[in-house]
């Protein structure tokens, strides 16, 4: 369903307006009904003239007739009549009002003319009068045609607003800001029509935001089947609220604004937008004048409204790679400061870690910890997910875990209290998988336990052998028990602690690196201080050098010297 952020600015009057109208329109209707009296007066002065008098009185009949037939006009149709002969003394220029003085006098010469030659001088009164009367109605559509001309180029109002709307329209193709845009519009309309209230309509993309200030600032969702929508993209332009005949909410709800008229803008088959206008600030109906210029704004407003409206999706769519970009850089900061910066060092073992995420952020960790006993703790995971989220789930498990064991000496125990509270905390679709291992530095025992992570491999010339456990990954079941192996590792030997992201790496032809590659390389190597540049190294021969890493690659080795590599590495 589109959504339409709407944009109202509301004039600021002394009186509400419904109850202002009301007032104008009674001072009008006065007025009105004095000059309809005055007309009927005249009229019945000239026909008694025409019945008594002169024979020729009746030319007068048809001048005041014009205007009998004029102020009734006024009255019955609306007040955009009404205002006519005060604006002809206002906003005329004096070409204007010759102009309009000889169209009248060639207009009212002619049915003389013609009625004086057509008829005998004998012929009764009473049909030079009727006669007169009749051509006088003929006519008149004509000279309004033409008196409309004459107003729409000489009227200093009329003349003022298309050189506004001129200038606003040959500025539109340069503004592709929509906010400026829309000022720009607000601006013309106020000088131009002045209405009470101007709401406009913009489609945007999601929900936005309520504003306050100096805007009325909401949002309004169309349904797909209002029948707007429909009746917009075959009759685009200019209508009036009263005369639509829709059962459409969206109607409903500018008839309750006090909507007067609705300017429908569409391009490339949408209802990108829609202007609604309130009553006149005066009291007066939109002249027709006006009702051309809002048609002719409409074909002009659509496509640069269109066209700003995607400058600004663009624009919220750099925002948002903007924050992004720094929402990963505070997530790689995060994950850093829980990575450890120096790697400890012991006599007769040797750790050598590696970790490359495939992003700004990964959701691989590692960590060492140091007991009091003496005794060493290492723990590899990897969490599910990137960005944020996933830092700050690792940031949670790295703190669970260095909490939870300083309460108990069992790798299980420690996985299965982490689950628990972790069970609690971690978004919906995350999770955790971790191992963790306790090594005695003095007799080279291992205590470990697996919570759904890769097993490590325990290697020495000719073999390499993983240390299974089973258990699930964290922060997925609750009461989850997590088995524990043992082994001894003796000099010689090493431990290899690794995430999916090297297993799983993908050649340029498709072929995935693979748990069998990789045990067979472990078996083949008979240096261990090396491995890690060795695996590093066929992992570079696998994937080519234009690879693209998919996941996180993270490497621990632990080490135990036997004496000759141990005074190889001192030396």
């Amino acid at each position: 369903m589109p959504v339409y952020q709407v944009v109202t600015r509301t004039e600021q009057v002394a009186e509400p307006p419904r109850k202002r109208v009301r007032r104008i329109s009674r001072e009008w209707s006065l007025a009105l009904r004095f000059w309809r009296n005055i007309s009927i007066a005249a009229l019945l002065f000239v026909l008694i003239l025409t019945t008594t008098g002169s024979n020729y009185a009746f030319v007068l009949l048809p001048v005041f007739l014009s205007l009998f037939v004029t102020g009734s006009r006024g009255y019955n149709l609306g007040r955009g009549r009404q205002s006519y002969a005060l604006s002809i003394l206002v906003n005329s220029t004096p070409l204007y009002l010759f102009l309009t003085f000889c169209l009248s006098f060639v207009f009212y010469g002619f049915i003389t003319a013609f009625v004086l030659i057509t008829h005998p001088p004998d012929l009764a009164r009473i049909i030079f009068v009727t006669t007169a009367l009749a051509w006088t109605v003929i006519l008149g559509p004509a000279r309004d045609y033409v008196q409309e001309i004459i107003e729409q180029r000489f009227n200093v109002r009329n003349r003022e607003a298309r050189e506004a709307v001129e200038a606003f329209t040959s500025t539109l193709r340069a503004e592709i800001d929509i906010n400026q845009l829309r000022e720009h519009f607000f601006s013309l309309l106020r000088q131009t029509m002045q209405p009470y209230f101007i709401a406009l309509w913009t489609r945007v993309e999601g929900e936005t935001q309520m504003q306050t200030g100096a805007d009325e600032r909401s949002t309004i969702t169309v349904k797909n089947d209002d029948p707007l929508i429909p009746y917009a993209l075959t009759h685009p332009g200019l209508v009036e609220l009263d005369r639509l005949q829709l059962n459409s909410p969206v109607v409903k709800h500018l008839r309750a604004q006090m909507t007067e008229l609705a300017l429908l803008l569409v391009s490339q088959g949408e209802l990108i937008g829609l202007l609604a206008l309130g009553i006149h600030l005066n009291g007066e109906d939109y002249t027709s004048e006006e009702r051309r210029l809002l048609g002719m704004l409409a074909g002009q407003v659509a496509p640069a409204l269109a066209v700003a409206q995607m400058v600004q999706e663009q624009q919220a769519q750099i925002r948002e790679r903007e924050r992004i970009e720094q929402e990963l850089r505070t997530a790689q900061a995060i994950q850093q400061a829980f990575l450890p910066r120096e790697v400890p060092a012991f006599p007769g073992w040797l750790l050598r870690p590696y970790y490359r995420p495939a992003r700004e952020v990964g959701g691989d960790f590692y960590d060492f910890f140091l007991f009091k006993d003496g005794k060493l703790g290492l723990v590899i995971g990897d969490v599910t997910g990137k960005g944020i989220p996933a830092a700050l789930v690792m940031a949670t498990v790295h703190t669970m875990l260095r909490s939870t064991m300083q309460e108990t000496t069992s790798p299980g125990e420690v996985l299965a209290r982490v689950n628990e509270l972790l069970i609690a905390e971690i978004p919906e679709g995350m999770f955790v998988t971790c191992f963790y291992a306790i090594l005695d530095l003095a007799s080279g025992h291992v205590r470990c336990a697996n919570a759904g992570h890769e097993p490590p491999y325990r290697c020495q010339a000719g073999s390499a052998d993983e240390l299974w456990a089973t258990g699930m990954p964290l922060g997925l079941m609750p009461d989850t028990r997590y088995e524990e192996c043992e082994a001894t590792l003796a000099p010689g030997e090493t431990l290899l602690f690794y995430s999916d992201g090297l297993v799983e790496a993908h050649a340029p032809a498709g072929e995935m690196f693979g748990f069998p590659r990789l045990q067979k390389l472990l078996e083949n190597n008979d240096e261990g201080a090396a491995l890690v540049d060795l695996l590093l190294e066929k992992l570079r021969q696998f994937t080519g050098e234009a690879w693209e890493q998919e996941d996180d690659v993270t490497l621990l080795t632990l080490q135990r010297m036997d004496g000759a590599s141990s005074s190889a590495t001192r030396g």
